[in-house]
């Protein structure tokens, strides 16, 4: 237990996890959360507070991530697939080996194409051309500006002042773009509700049905309340941001972690190529049977997740135990996922990359009693009614990414690993060279690694 802020603590003990965030944790989302939706007007479904107004905002939000909307989406994430793999292979030359090419940048492209895709069935088109590149640099800039302003002690005086014109002379560079990317999410927006009301008109049937096909229909059955502009300007600025980062920190992650382990790599490109011949037969439900694509995901959201440290509840009336303390109410408390997936007692050899701890195997001497201790600590997309409704299209959109890559292509380092913990670097714990690097200001910044790819069979 740490203690990090006057009345904020940090507890990295497994066990504290389901207290912290089950369903039925005297606690609640703080003051915290009330600043990083502010220019919105209105908390998106992530930052809401209250309770009962979270979970009616989840069952709305709950059919475009049901198994038929999952299924329906997979088209549209292989089309981004193929793309993301003709982008790293471009300006190849028959045969040869693609120019190098700094992987997570072409990751972070693939991950904001596929989420304005399924959230608002417009692609930024970022895989594709240069014209929209410029919004990652505004919404890492705009990070850094909300997670500063999120823990000043004077916060209560600054929240009213964001997203009005003051925000455009103080805040520096990172309050303006905080600005910018805030009005390019409601125009996003505004154009995919002018589109809804023109379909309605039209009575034209929309085929597949986006996120905000949801949104902007929903209502509830027992109050008839429907969302407002400020609350539905909150989600769209959520579902950019959190849906595009998270995968491509994963997917970078990932690639890293299997360039420099060669064993990894070729395993899991041999259990794919076992399961498909083209990239037309990738798809559910085979894809979904890789064991090891699973595995390589899992390990990966253990040593380098999107969101590694804690986001913080406060307690309530009553109080809260854990491990024989009582922390009274008012109190913040987090559990810091990154120290956790670290914690050599329930998983040994913490920061080495070993897929195979999450099969079962009597030839690794994994028990089935393993995996369940690793599970039990493990947490990436949080759990309880506050866990992220995305996970299961994480995953799907995770794995047909790798699958399309490395069913048809060779990928390679270029040059040094680049990414990783530097041995000269001035802390400690960042000297860890086969660690993928990240620094967490809400989304995670990251870099590398540095790839060529070529198509295999391709003159040899």
């Amino acid at each position: 237990i740490v203690r990090y802020g006057a009345n904020s603590l940090s507890i990295s003990m497994p066990g504290s996890i389901p207290l912290i965030h089950g369903a039925k944790a005297n606690v609640k989302k703080g003051a915290w959360y009330k600043t990083l939706d502010i220019s919105a007007g209105a908390p998106s479904v992530q930052m809401e507070i209250d309770k009962h107004e979270h979970a009616m905002r989840r069952r709305f939000l709950q059919p475009a991530f049901s198994e038929r909307a999952l299924k329906e989406a997979e088209r549209l994430i292989c089309v981004s697939a193929r793309k993301l793999c003709q982008g790293l292979t471009s300006s190849q030359e028959e045969g040869q080996w693609s120019e190098p090419k700094n992987f997570n940048d072409w990751a972070t492209y693939f991950g904001f194409d596929f989420v304005s895709n399924l959230g608002y069935g417009k692609s930024f088109g970022m895989l594709d051309n240069i014209d929209n590149r410029w919004i990652p640099g505004v919404l890492k800039s705009a990070s850094i500006f909300l997670y500063y302003v999120g823990y000043l002690p004077f916060v209560d005086f600054v929240r009213p002042l964001m997203g009005t014109w003051v925000q455009d002379y103080i805040g520096g560079q990172a309050a303006a773009d905080s600005l910018k990317y805030t009005n390019l999410a409601n125009e996003r927006l505004a154009e995919r509700t002018e589109l809804e009301q023109q379909r309605k008109m039209d009575d034209k049937d929309i085929g597949r049905k986006d996120t905000f096909h949801y949104l902007l229909n929903s209502k509830d059955s027992v109050t008839g309340k429907t969302f407002t502009t400020e609350q539905l300007q909150a989600d769209s600025a959520l579902i950019i941001a959190a849906g595009s980062d998270g995968v491509a920190v994963t997917l970078a992650a990932c690639m890293f972690y299997l360039l420099n382990d060669p064993h990894a790599m070729k395993r899991l490109t041999e259990e794919i190529r076992e399961i498909f011949l083209s990239v037309e037969e990738i798809s559910n439900p085979k894809l979904g049977s890789l064991p090891y694509l699973h595995a390589c995901l899992e390990e990966t959201l253990r040593m380098s997740l999107p969101k590694p440290s804690s986001l913080p509840r406060e307690v309530l009336k009553g109080g809260l135990l854990i491990d024989g303390y009582l922390i009274p109410q008012g109190i913040n408390v987090g559990s810091p996922l990154y120290v956790i997936h670290h914690d050599p007692d329930m998983f040994p050899e913490p920061w080495v990359f070993r897929p195979e701890r999450w099969i079962s195997s009597s030839s690794t001497g994994v028990t089935p009693e393993d995996v369940s201790a690793a599970k039990a600590a493990y947490a990436p997309f949080l759990i309880g009614p506050m866990n992220c409704i995305g996970k299961n299209i994480s995953y799907i959109t995770l794995k047909l990414a790798l699958a399309h890559l490395l069913l048809k292509h060779e990928v390679k380092l270029s040059g040094k690993t680049t990414g990783g913990g530097n041995e000269y670097d001035v802390d400690e714990l960042r000297r860890k060279e086969g660690e993928h690097q990240m620094t967490d200001w809400i989304l995670g910044f990251r870099d590398g690694p540095i790839v060529q790819t070529r198509v295999i069979g391709a003159g040899t």
